[in-house]
């Protein structure tokens, strides 16, 4: 009997045993694999460009508070002495800047002059042409639990912050395997005496195991658990490699569906800089967070995280690594945290969505959630707000102009550089920071007369046969279809106009003299127009084309206006600058791309009629002074029944497009002119383009014509424009009514001025 009992219970030993091992070998399995390698799922960040300040640099102190203001500095009337603060005056800023990668933190004073950066000097003084502000996180690709981390180095964490967390949470961390006994036995009495969990005896290895292996419930059985997997880890790592992995990966706070994990990200959210650049209080702030992430958190009780903050600083104190007088200046300072650079996943999400589609070129999905790779965009913050606020004004406008018929208007919008055809902004709804269908990208409608243009280049293109005073018939047209269907366009004023000069029908947007001039053009040379603008799609061999049944998506109808505005230089259109990996190694650059696809003349042949379009057609109203400084140009359109509105231009070297109308297709009150160009007026009023000289083409010579029949005039004759020409193309025929008006009398300083020249040539 009792062999029997003691058979049984070597048995139950020896079955106990066995389970035991093989838990701890599979616990062991698991450590190792999640420690090993690459440690955590790092979602791929993505930020705006930062910001160059350059010496002679283009931007005035506006602009500059502007961008200041979106990275959460905080402006003082005294000079600034701490990380994101500054100071303005009339024609000087001072910056305190907070340092990125190897723009390390410091101040530096400003001075400008028209618009333009004069000098920069740091705080002894000194010159330098260059300083740059960190960029604006503006989103990032996470994978499905959510958590987002930035991945530090142990170089990358200082050994003040490295000192203060062990003071903090685990004083014996190098003298312990794991389990801290002498902790664990303070806890128990404590506890016992509660009759509850008031006090954990935690090691940081333990911490660290029962972050990545163990739900955070308070029970026996999970610490047991958990005091086995902090002995393995300690058996397979070393004490740097535990405290690293520790920093990299505990919970400091929610962002709305978000989890920041790591000081690495914490030091980002919270101050908007590196942990390196943080000051003893702001280190001190995060490292009393770990005690309750949200019962401390300074943005819900900044009351509580202060109070936390300060204890933290006083044990610091109370082992020498400050002084009373350091403690007392740190203690009185506030917390001065920067509001969340953005509460949701992303905050431009029409944007993003565009970076996506690039990203998607080169990288699969998986790399995109899990190698915490850097994604610099050409995003500029400044220009994207003004976006934002533009059409969010705008639609209030015409919602109180129009009543509540246009409560359900929708839009889009893009704003690119129209040389270098970088993506600095855009939206995808009147509601830009909503998620859900971007119209930027997936609203695929009919362009209107925003097509006309491309045929009209098309046109200019054949140099022997058209030029800007060739005459195109806008009377009646019928154009014979299949089952014995008659299609007759008409013009939006319901009028037809005769014989009207090429620069006319498209300044005044005739469809009927377009349509025959598309047709007499031919839909295969329309065509080629088309694909070297680098539209991809087919034309259809229906003449409703010409007068814009043909449907882009706003990202595509940009596209093709960049090569105009470049002039003919044709650019795919980027979001992105650079892809760095964790270790801020370049992994792909995306360079500049350009390609001659339209030669000078014609094109600038079309950006003359596309001025006028500001002058003299759908987009008149601005000041001629306006128009020259900001070398404009543009094109309205409006769809069938007014479904759409659009808008092009450009100005100084941004081109802009807008889409308005509903989803569901239906009527809208609203005109290419009293829509989409509303958007286009406030965002430029805001912005104030910078002007750049445009270069005419060495073959284009100006003529007086008349503005109807598009023969030769005079400055004096009436109805007379100047207008350019690719020379060889120019009109020869001068009626004899205007031959008195074309003699142009010489002023008498010209007189002068001629007979000076003579002279000196004589000599």
């Amino acid at each position: 009997m009792k062999l029997s009992l003691r058979l049984i219970l070597f048995s139950s030993l020896t079955i106990l045993l066995v389970i035991c091992i093989a838990y701890v070998s599979i616990l062991d399995s698991r450590v190792i694999n999640k420690l090993e390698g690459v440690l955590w799922t790092v979602p791929a960040k993505v930020y705006a460009r930062p910001l160059e300040l350059a010496e002679g640099g283009n931007i005035n102190i506006g602009q500059l508070k502007k961008e200041l203001e979106i990275l959460s500095y905080e402006q003082t009337k005294k000079l600034p002495d701490n990380p994101g603060e500054f100071s303005l005056n009339q024609n000087s800023a001072s910056i305190f800047i907070r340092g990125f990668k190897s723009q390390e933190p410091g101040f530096y004073k400003l001075k400008f002059e028209k618009g333009r950066i004069k000098s920069i000097k740091r705080q002894d003084g000194i010159s330098i042409d260059l300083i740059q502000l960190e960029p604006l996180s503006i989103g990032g690709m996470f994978p499905s639990h959510l958590q987002d981390r930035i991945l530090l180095n142990l170089s990358q964490v200082p050994k003040d912050f490295q000192e203060m967390l062990l003071i903090v949470e685990d004083r014996n961390f190098y003298n312990h395997r794991g389990i801290s006994l002498k902790s664990i036995t303070r806890a128990f009495i404590r506890n016992t005496r509660a009759l509850g969990i008031e006090e954990g005896g935690s090691t940081i290895t333990q911490q660290l195991a029962k972050s990545l292996f163990f739900s955070p419930e308070q029970t026996i059985r999970r610490k047991i658990k958990e005091a086995i997997a902090a002995l393995l880890i300690e058996i397979h790592y070393t004490k740097e490699e535990i405290l690293l992995a520790y920093i990299n990966d505990v919970f400091v706070a929610q962002a709305g569906r978000r989890a920041i994990h790591g000081f690495g990200l914490a030091s980002q959210f919270f101050f908007g800089t590196d942990l390196k650049n943080l000051t003893l209080d702001q280190k001190a702030l995060l490292v009393g967070m770990l005690k309750g992430p949200s019962l401390y958190s300074p943005t819900k009780n900044p009351e509580r995280a202060r109070a936390r903050r300060d204890l933290v600083l006083n044990l610091v104190k109370n082992d020498s690594l400050i002084s009373e007088e350091e403690y007392l200046e740190l203690k009185d300072r506030p917390l001065k945290i920067i509001p969340p650079t953005f509460k949701s996943l992303s905050k431009y999400p029409a944007f993003n969505d565009i970076v996506t589609l690039d990203l998607r070129k080169n990288f699969d999905d998986s790399d995109l959630r899990t190698k915490g790779l850097r994604i610099i965009t050409n995003l500029d913050p400044v220009v994207q707000d003004y976006l934002e606020e533009s059409i969010r004004n705008t639609k209030a406008k015409l919602e109180k102009r129009y009543g509540s018929q246009l409560n359900e208007l929708e839009g889009a919008s893009i704003v690119i550089d129209s040389f270098s055809g970088e993506v600095v902004a855009a939206v995808g709804s009147t509601k830009p920071n909503s998620y859900g269908f971007n119209r930027a990208i997936n609203a695929v409608r009919p362009i209107g007369s925003l097509i006309k243009p491309f045929i009209y280049l098309s046109a200019l293109q054949q140099y022997g046969k058209y030029n800007l005073s060739t005459l195109l018939d806008d009377s009646k047209l019928s154009v014979p279809l299949s089952g014995d269907k008659v299609w007759e366009p008409n013009n939006f004023d319901k009028k037809f106009h005769g014989n009207v000069p090429l620069h006319l029908a498209l300044s005044e947007s005739y469809n009927v003299a377009t349509t025959r001039l598309g047709m007499e053009l031919g839909y295969s040379a329309v065509q080629e127009t088309f694909t070297k603008l680098g539209v991809k799609k087919r034309i259809s061999n229906y003449p409703s084309i010409f007068v814009g049944s043909f449907e882009m998506s706003p990202l595509q109808a940009i596209q093709a206006y960049q090569t105009i505005a470049s002039e003919g230089f044709f650019s795919p259109l980027n979001t992105i600058r650079s892809v760095e990996s964790s270790e801020d190694v370049l992994s792909l650059s995306y360079p500049y791309k350009v390609e001659q696809r339209f030669r000078s003349e014609p094109i600038y042949l079309l950006k003359f009629v596309l001025k006028q379009t500001f002058i003299s057609g759908t987009a008149r109203g601005y000041p001629l002074k306006v128009l020259e400084k900001w070398k404009v140009g543009g094109k309205t359109g409006t769809s069938d029944e007014q479904r759409d509105s659009w808008f092009v231009g450009y100005a100084g070297n941004y081109l802009m497009l807008v889409w308005l109308g509903f989803d569901d297709n239906r009527k809208s009150p609203l005109t290419g002119r009293s829509g989409a160009l509303q958007v286009w007026k406030s965002f430029m009023s805001k912005l104030d383009p910078i002007s750049y000289e445009v270069r005419k083409p060495s073959r284009i010579k100006y003529e007086w014509v008349d503005a109807k029949d598009g023969l030769l005039s005079g400055q004096r004759c009436k109805g007379s424009i100047f207008i350019p020409f690719i020379e060889g193309t120019e009109p020869e025929i001068i009626p004899q009514n205007r031959k008195k008006c074309r003699i142009n009398k010489e002023s008498y300083t010209s007189k002068v001025i001629n007979k000076i020249k003579e002279a000196i040539e004589a000599k």
